[in-house]
């Protein structure tokens, strides 16, 4: 009797490229949800959906979650001004 197995879940899905942001301390480089989700707990910034940010990174795990999720933080970070273009600090 075979089994099929169900495909692997996504533990940390990537951000292609990862994204550079501005800190108080200088610049960190967030590169998957997890990070993501990381970093906006330790940084709870008030422009955006913040609490809806927080869900989405959270159960991101099928295709269209995660690109959902990844496009979230980015606005989150656009409409915060930490976002830095092209990831490189001026």
């Amino acid at each position: 009797m075979s089994h099929a197995s169900a495909p692997p879940a996504l533990t940390s899905p990537v951000l292609d490229p990862p994204l550079c942001l501005r800190t108080a301390d200088g610049v960190a480089y967030v590169g998957s949800l997890d990070e993501a989700l990381a970093f906006a707990l330790t940084h709870p910034l008030p422009k955006g959906d913040f609490e809806g940010l927080i869900r989405r990174l959270e159960v991101a795990r099928e295709r269209e979650d995660v690109i959902e999720a990844g496009n979230a933080f980015r606005w989150w970070a656009q409409s915060n001004g930490i976002l830095i273009e092209n990831g490189t600090a001026r």
